[in-house]
């Protein structure tokens, strides 16, 4: 059906840069060496911090006080239910009023969630897609199955694509099913019924590479699969990872083809105005650190399983009435001296005011005041490095570093903010900020 619809305004993908090749886990398994591979999220990352990351990127540039909905997809999220959409918004600072949606139960919940923003007076949306998949230890899906977020920016106005021609059809095809023959050719019957008139490339999503190519195949034009065959298949983010690949590899003037493949088909039609400026897709995949140790990967997976993470103090109450410091990570300004502090506090630690404290949203950013690496904080790969940050704008904290080696780690170096896991105090995931190399 044609209709009008708002236009996508920016886009960006998260992929983790750790990579696990089919051959290691062959290797492990005493197994002759498979090929392709999958990205892998950290051990304290999910489904939500994915999530929380491609927003952010998305968001970048744009006056995030003007967003009005927020619309949020996984299938894999850490609880079943919680504010899942909720959290993101808190983390992304968002302004109260934003209406959040959270998906969930189906493979295109996330391409769902595109179709719902753009036909949605409530505008400017976010919406964003992410999955961390698990699989049996051995198993052929342990290394085609991917971790990944992706994000699309919808609202009124030129952007960077018009969409149009929009086609949404459901089907009971049993996607996990392992009769392969019968799921690629399920997946190439629906891709090919997207209407793809004046298309000279398509974008194409389906689960499993095989279906993909099934898919891709049917359309007849040059299609890729959202880096299916370096990241692995992303369950609901991958049409939007799709999307984000299609977008970023675009040039102005060109008429494109979306279809995403899974519990039935949302495709679409795009008219690129003018690609984006940072591929963000292709920065991603461009980081890579090879996973070696398949055993120390694998006893990584399942760290939060550990009871003595579940002993930790947590307190659901202490959350909610923390909520602008642990989660929109504010902080205070004094009016007197103008210091700034991370810390909520009803006097100046600089200058002793009680009166003329502000809150303030903090930066995300800054470098590396101090560190140190500790073996006492509970970690699958220690040592831990705690640093000391000093945030653009001012403001001062103190949290670990992720995703980086200890002598990887320098004073001065430029880091990001970003939530992940700290541990499963009473049962639930507690989370606060921890510092990446930017």
């Amino acid at each position: 059906m044609e209709r009008e619809t708002a236009s996508i305004l920016a886009v960006a993908a998260r992929v983790p840069p750790f990579a696990l090749a089919a051959e290691v886990v062959d290797r492990a398994y005493g197994r002759p060496p498979g090929s392709g591979g999958r990205r892998l999220a950290a051990y304290d990352e999910d489904a939500l911090t994915l999530a929380y990351e491609a927003a952010d990127r998305c968001l970048r540039g744009f006056d995030r006080s003007l967003l009005r909905a927020l619309y949020v997809a996984s299938t894999s999220w850490p609880r079943a239910a919680a504010a899942q959409a909720e959290r993101i918004a808190a983390w992304l600072d968002l302004p109260e009023s934003v209406e959040v949606s959270t998906f969930a139960g189906s493979l295109r919940c996330g391409a769902s969630a595109l179709r719902l923003a753009l036909s949605s007076p409530s505008r400017p949306a976010l919406v964003v897609a992410a999955d961390r998949l698990t699989s049996p230890p051995g198993s052929e899906q342990e290394a085609s199955l991917g971790d990944a977020a992706a994000a699309v920016l919808v609202g009124d106005g030129e952007g960077i694509a018009r969409v149009g021609n929009w086609t949404s059809r459901a089907d009971v095809t049993e996607w996990a099913s392992a009769d392969v023959r019968f799921v690629t050719t399920q997946a190439a019957r629906l891709a090919g019924s997207v209407p793809r008139e004046g298309c000279v490339r398509a974008g194409v999503s389906a689960p499993g590479i095989r279906a993909a190519r099934a898919a891709a195949g049917a359309l007849r034009i040059p299609s890729t699969i959202g880096a299916m065959d370096k990241v692995g298949f992303c369950g609901a983010a991958h049409p939007l990872l799709a999307l984000v690949e299609l977008i970023e590899g675009a040039s102005a003037g060109e008429r494109l083809l979306w279809a995403a493949v899974g519990d039935g088909v949302e495709g679409a039609t795009l008219e690129v105005v003018r690609p984006p400026s940072d591929p963000t897709l292709a920065h991603g995949l461009a980081r890579v650190r090879p996973l070696t140790a398949y055993g120390t990967w694998l006893a990584s997976r399942t760290f939060f399983d550990d009871p003595a993470q579940q002993r930790v103090f947590a307190s659901p109450a202490m959350e909610k009435r923390d909520e602008e410091h642990l989660l929109r990570l504010h902080g205070t300004r004094c009016a007197a001296c103008r210091a700034t502090h991370t810390l909520p506090s009803p006097v100046c630690a600089d200058c002793g005011a009680v009166e003329g404290l502000s809150r303030m949203s903090l930066s995300r950013e800054g470098k590396v005041f101090t560190f140190t690496h500790e073996h006492y904080v509970p970690t699958p790969t220690p040592p831990v490095t705690m640093a000391v940050v000093d945030l653009e704008g001012g403001g001062r904290i103190l949290v670990q570093v992720a995703d980086a080696l200890p002598d990887e780690v320098r004073t001065g170096a430029r880091v990001r903010l970003v939530p992940r896991r700290l541990h499963m105090g009473g049962g639930v995931p507690n989370y606060y900020w921890k510092a990446v190399l930017a």
